[in-house]
């Protein structure tokens, strides 16, 4: 991942001939206006209706400049992964009124590489967004969440950050409810770009919003707790033909299924090669390892319900947007644990008996 200096040619996809790119300059908007820079990103990708429709409408409302660095694909659950081994492609998009970047990485990515790059007229923006997003982000899906990652890697940095969510329920929402949510979130977003160039917006903190699935219909915003609210995750064993149908199904393709097995078979001639030249150790362990030449691959799929469990208190987030408010979250950077539990840990440490010596 680089993170210095500016981004090299390099770095950036060659999607067209060098005459179309030298008529199609980088855009820059704003640069000297005067007016707040914001930055948005997301985990459902650059295209994604959520992204798209809180573009517009920071672009219609007119009071900040709109930058974008988003990932070029679904990266929804990847939590705060970064990539700090491989390549980070970048490439700019055409959004109207903002300047856009996709880039290869996740959310987070997104993010650190906005602020680092030079990809950008400005060093550090003055708001961060990431969203919105299809699905809540309540309770313990914010652990998960790339989405609120993308704030969360801006409040790391100093920059405040808002991570926008539309609690989307199948069969019941439609694309137009992005556009509502957006406009539901605007007051909070001008809020914040207000209190922030005043300097009385509060520090060490991200805000978490969720916007309930029916926006129009919104009882008001909430403040709230971060609850325990979940979706029970099962894996469940698949054959390697039904793996196969699947992949073709969902247009991956038989090809990376053909590459998946290719790349188990020189697998399994490099630990057969291995074998070879190591010679035979006895083991003390107490078992005898499997045999790895014999042993088969298994395949599990993770089938996760569409029914959350945890707290629904009307305090919590969970609760309050069940309820239909706008729910509004301080996040913390630290993993917080109450006072009396560190007490528990220090009795509970005291029973330990130390080894005399090692």
């Amino acid at each position: 991942m680089y993170t210095g200096g500016h981004l090299p040619a390099r770095f950036m996809k060659q999607e067209k001939k060098k005459e179309e790119e030298e008529e199609e300059e980088v855009v820059v908007v704003g640069k000297e206006n005067g007016l707040p820079n914001v930055l948005v990103t997301n985990d459902d990708g650059i295209n994604a209706p959520g992204l798209r429709a809180l573009v517009a409408a920071l672009v219609e409302d007119g009071s900040c400049n709109v930058f974008v660095c988003a990932p070029d694909s679904e990266k929804s659950a990847v939590s705060h992964s970064i990539t700090p081994r491989d390549t980070l492609e970048v490439s700019q998009v055409k959004i109207p009124g903002a300047t856009a970047f996709e880039t290869s990485g996740t959310p987070a990515d997104c993010v650190s590489l906005a602020f680092t790059a030079s990809i950008f007229p400005w060093a550090r923006p003055t708001l961060v967004l990431s969203g919105i997003n299809k699905g809540s982000n309540c309770g313990y899906h914010i652990i998960y969440s790339g989405t609120v990652a993308g704030a969360r890697e801006a409040a790391i940095a100093g920059v405040p950050g808002i991570a926008l969510s539309l609690d989307w329920k199948r069969g019941q929402s439609t694309e137009k409810n992005f556009k509502t949510a957006a406009a539901v979130s605007l007051p909070l977003i001008k809020a914040s770009l207000r209190d922030i160039q005043e300097g009385v917006y509060p520090t060490g903190f991200f805000l978490n919003v969720d916007v309930p699935f029916n926006p129009a219909e919104h009882k008001g915003y909430k403040v709230t707790r971060q609850g325990t609210s979940r979706l029970p995750l099962t894996w469940k064993k698949q054959t390697q033909e039904r793996r196969m149908q699947r992949l073709k199904d969902t247009g991956v393709g038989l090809q990376m299924a053909q590459l998946g097995l290719a790349a188990s078979a020189a697998g399994a001639a490099r630990r057969a090669t291995l074998k070879k030249q190591v010679p035979d150790v006895e083991s003390v362990g107490a078992g005898e390892e499997p045999d790895k030449e014999t042993s088969q691959k298994m395949f599990f799929r993770l089938e996760g319900s569409e029914v959350e469990v945890g707290g629904v208190a009307p305090d919590h987030d969970f609760g309050a947007l069940e309820q239909g408010f706008v729910t509004i979250t301080a996040v913390g950077l630290d993993t917080f644990v109450e006072p009396e539990i560190r007490v528990q840990l220090e009795d509970w440490v005291a029973t330990v008996v130390i080894p005399s010596a090692l």
